[in-house]
């Protein structure tokens, strides 16, 4: 772990506050003295659970990537509209795959031949229940994560690579299985028969937009387990190549559905590039989606591009829990929609772009805490707990055990955000019996121990009372926003 000089002195203490997730005595802010000591409390534990703070250490863990998503279909403002409280099936099966759709790939996507002009951004409309299936793995030595994002209702993992996927040559007994390293199919050297996990979504909701993303990692599988240890350390982030950047190519013409399925069903093969400076010929991962019939893919005419910064609060309550999940929230900021114009319906290839400043966006993802608090931008008020009145400020939100990363508790406009200041602060009641207004939360300065840490947006905060690990504070940020 890196070396942090803790520096224990009042003025490092920042404005600290107890929810009532994490304390039970309602008189700890009756006097100032009793909350410069917990103050002092805090960063000592902070110290003894991640190491002594070096005085220049700051706690912007963020990435300056930015990101491109579908526009939703409710406002092209909004990154999300609302979680859909209807619960869908997800359903893992297996399937045989015959020779023919290896034949089908081999022809359609030859190896090593730049296949770009066979592809377009697209998205896939869901009108009924459909199957996924992973059917082909060429030899590429970056390993990945297939995942599926649906407007409205958030990102699922479909599959990892190598996972369940056995082929063999035809004209040969024994399957072997693909791997997760270099080995894997190739499609000159075919045509393969192939056992492939399969994947069935059912009941979501009809007329949403989905698309597909790959989460690459360049230095495979060892590079992703570190990821998910340590969110923080940009060094671990993986490439995300999505099916609405053409980083995916959907093929549609005479596609074959794999033997056994009943009459009406149909069936779109998409072809995956795992590296933006590769081969392109989009063979690396080749990935069926079936239906009846499948739902239909579109050409997509405009996306958002934005980047992210996701904070996650913890306040002074019990003084060594360290969850991190008191406050969630994410702006997004540097915010434009990008439209393609197209000749025909049928090109692949836009002929020209527009681009439009959209607003930043607020969005409240979860509130551990029992008490009611303010989202405050440059010291203005932007958004309050008591806003939502659905529920009580006493209720804790989306912050235990299976929690949704993706829940809207609310959404807020950050006027006058400065993604590089960090100028961001939670204002929260005074409890004390003999206390009135608020105390102030802010952005912690270098060296102190901190109560709000800026984070990727793919960083997801802990359950209640489960410290964050030692290893998100050990690699410095880069402090490379804007």
């Amino acid at each position: 772990m890196i070396t942090k000089k803790l520096l224990l002195m009042g003025s490092i203490a920042i404005m600290g506050i107890a929810f009532t997730a994490c304390s039970s005595n309602e008189d700890l802010f009756d006097e100032e003295a009793a909350i410069k000591q917990q103050n002092a409390i805090y960063a000592a534990n902070f110290e003894k659970r991640y190491g002594k703070i070096d005085p220049n250490q700051t706690w912007d863990f963020s990435t300056n990537t930015p990101t491109y998503s579908l526009v939703s279909s409710s406002s092209i403002t909004r990154t999300a509209t609302s979680v859909e409280t209807a619960d869908f099936t997800f359903t893992k099966g297996t399937m045989d795959i015959q020779k023919e759709i290896s034949e089908y790939i081999a022809e359609k996507l030859p190896k090593g031949k730049n296949n770009s002009d066979k592809g377009r951004k697209f998205k896939m409309v869901i009108r009924n229940d459909f199957t996924i299936v992973p059917i082909y793995q060429g030899c590429a030595s970056y390993y990945w994560e297939l995942w599926m994002t649906v407007d409205g209702v958030g990102e699922h993992k479909i599959w990892s690579k190598g996972e369940d996927l056995k082929f063999r040559k035809v004209g040969t007994n024994d399957y072997q299985s693909v791997g997760i390293g270099q080995d894997g199919m190739d499609s000159k050297k075919g045509p393969y028969e192939v056992k492939a996990p399969t994947y069935t979504f059912t009941n979501l909701p009809v007329g949403k937009s989905m698309s597909f993303s790959l989460r690459v990692w360049t230095e495979g599988y060892d590079q992703c387990q570190k990821f998910y240890a340590n969110p923080l350390d940009e060094a671990n982030h993986p490439i995300i190549n999505s099916s609405v950047d053409q980083w995916m190519i959907d093929l549609q013409d005479n596609v074959p559905v794999p033997d056994g399925l009943p009459e009406g069903y149909t069936a779109t093969i998409i072809g995956c590039e795992d590296a933006k400076t590769g081969d392109k010929d989009f063979e690396d991962l080749v990935f069926m989606v079936y239906g009846n019939p499948v739902p239909p893919t579109e050409r997509v005419d405009e996306v958002i591009e934005q980047k992210t910064k996701r904070y996650l609060m913890e306040d002074l309550g019990e003084t060594d829990d360290f969850d991190f999940n008191d406050v969630v929230f994410d702006i997004m900021y540097d915010r434009k929609k990008i439209t393609y114009y197209y000749h025909n319906e049928d090109d692949t290839e836009p002929y020209n772009t527009k681009e439009e400043t959209l607003p930043n966006l607020g969005v409240v993802r979860a509130a551990g805490g029992t008490l009611d608090f303010d989202i405050m931008i440059a010291g203005k008020k932007v958004w309050s707990k008591s806003d939502v009145k659905t529920i009580k400020t006493t209720d804790m939100i989306n912050t235990q055990p299976g929690y949704n990363p993706y829940y809207v508790l609310g959404e807020f406009n950050p006027i006058g955000y400065d993604a590089v200041a960090n100028n961001i602060s939670v204002s929260v009641e005074n409890r004390g019996e003999n206390k009135e207004g608020v105390l102030t939360i802010p952005f912690p300065e270098a060296g102190e121990a901190p109560k709000i840490v800026a984070v990727p947006v793919l960083t997801l905060w802990k359950n209640e009372r489960v410290k964050v690990p030692v290893e998100w504070f050990i690699a410095k940020p880069q402090n490379n926003n804007q």
